[in-house]
């Protein structure tokens, strides 16, 4: 797993006291980024997760070039061979029948690309907003990238796509026209000198000389033929994703194997201890200020104002929150208290709301004080551009720090956040929480200094917080 994914991760889902889910479907309906274009469960920004690798990719040419993968280890002790009677490969390390590769696409490279481009476009938006794949400088998806691989039936599809100076590639799965469930760049080129391991096996890649691939799946008996498809892309099919692969073989035209890597167990995580029931959400006792700053303690300049409190009532904002809530509720994998708390009602507590017009970000608290709802719409309804999020208490009665809010310190009346754009800005208080912008959509984490001050004026608190600072 790398940093960024690991980041990824970290934006795209709340895991807060409960352990990580690893099923992409779960992380894609619980990823929050990437919905400015009016979508929740859009694209993963992190296709690769921890124990799941995104293999499946079909062929339907044999004509390859050289290119660079993973570092396997040459063996030619073992072979392959066809079964007369049945057409199929057998394994001869085992003497099992390999499982038939996946059907090809009949979708066009055309359509698969224009399939894709929103997807890409949405990854690539993410990414920027994380400071991710730096190192991807290969530009958006469009028609100079080669589709090497494709495979699946009817509307559903699964492409992988290289770009033109093959230093970056794409995967890229279609549940429907135009409706991508994830979406993946990588390097193609491996880390020299080190063993394979997963990082080095985002993409699906073998060496050039490789005719045949067999892929091993945890606590399945039988491989799984691949097809090998331009510049050493294989694949072995969307169904397969979710499986773990633990080892992946290569052979030549002749069937001796020349490429053979093992993947090492994934250490498993300790579970959290879960969340006594009778756990609710604590808030700090609220503290008038004797006076409202207006200037900067530290310098003496004047603060940027704190964001407005929205203009619409309670009601409008929960009501228009429903909308997107019951979008993110669609998905599974919430934890057990968010799914207790239910759909967002009027008995909901907006807890903070700020905003002109109808743009509105705002923090709504469950009746059981249990769960928050962040909810950050640019229009009316869910039509418009949104982004939203759910999380449940900890065990000290806190919610987990967020980037698009937070919760006001014990004592603290007054809190100024040192914005990179805006300067020193007074915070907007609200019932035990607060903000510094329309935060949400197109978001730039970056950390900032957060100071709170006591009723007088003095500096109770300070940290350093990695918050969204770009607001829409």
């Amino acid at each position: 797993m790398t940093t960024d994914i690991e980041r990824l991760l970290a934006a795209a889902a709340d895991d807060t006291d409960h352990p990580p889910n690893t099923d992409v479907d779960d992380l894609l309906i619980r990823a929050r980024r990437s919905v400015r274009r009016t979508r929740i469960a859009t694209v993963s920004t992190a296709v690769l997760t921890t124990g799941v690798i995104i293999t499946g990719i079909a062929t339907w040419s044999a004509n390859r070039t050289a290119g660079d993968g993973p570092v396997g280890t040459p063996t030619t002790g073992r072979t392959i061979t066809m079964d007369v009677r049945t057409g199929r490969i057998v394994d001869d390390e085992t003497g099992h029948l390999v499982q038939a590769p996946p059907p090809v696409s009949q979708l066009s490279d055309n359509s698969l690309r224009d399939q894709c481009k929103r997807a890409d476009q949405e990854y690539r938006d993410a990414e920027h907003e994380h400071g991710s794949n730096t190192f991807d400088k290969a530009g958006p998806l469009d028609d100079s990238w080669k589709v090497v691989v494709k495979t699946g039936s009817g509307v559903a599809a699964q492409a992988s796509f290289l770009a033109p100076d093959n230093s970056i590639a794409s995967t890229c799965t279609l549940i429907g026209p135009g409706k991508a469930q994830t979406y993946g760049r990588f390097q193609t080129k491996a880390i020299t000198g080190q063993a394979p391991s997963e990082a080095d096996l985002n993409v699906p890649r073998v060496p050039s000389d490789v005719r045949e691939v067999l892929v091993d799946f945890d606590g399945k008996s039988d491989p799984q033929q691949a097809v090998v498809g331009e510049d050493g892309f294989y694949s072995i099919g969307a169904a397969a994703r979710t499986a773990r692969v633990h080892r992946i073989r290569g052979y030549d035209a002749a069937g001796h194997k020349i490429y053979d890597v093992t993947i090492p167990p994934i250490p498993t995580t300790p579970a959290r201890p879960p969340v006594p029931s009778n756990v609710t959400l604590k808030i700090a006792d609220p503290v008038t200020p004797d006076a409202v700053m207006t200037k900067d303690p530290q310098t003496g300049k004047p603060l940027a104002p704190a964001p407005p409190v929205s203009p619409l009532t309670d009601e409008q904002v929960t009501s228009r929150c429903r909308s997107v809530d019951d979008v993110y509720r669609q998905g599974s994998g919430h934890d057990p208290r968010d799914t207790v708390a239910g759909p967002v009602t009027k008995d909901w507590k907006v807890a903070l709301k700020t905003g002109t017009g109808d743009k509105l970000t705002a923090v709504l608290i469950s009746p059981d004080r249990k769960v928050f709802a962040w909810c950050h719409m640019l229009a009316a309804t869910a039509k418009g551009a949104y982004d939203y999020t759910r999380g449940a208490v900890q065990a000290n009665g806190k919610f987990q720090d967020a980037f698009e809010f937070l919760m006001v310190p014990d004592g603290v009346a007054q809190l100024v956040v040192d914005l990179p754009a805006q300067g020193p800005t007074r915070a907007l208080i609200s019932n035990g929480f607060y903000i510094w912008g329309l935060t949400g959509g197109n978001s730039n984490l970056k950390p900032v200094r957060i100071r709170g001050y006591d009723a007088h004026g003095r500096q109770i608190y300070t940290a350093q917080k990695s918050i969204d600072t770009d607001f829409d």
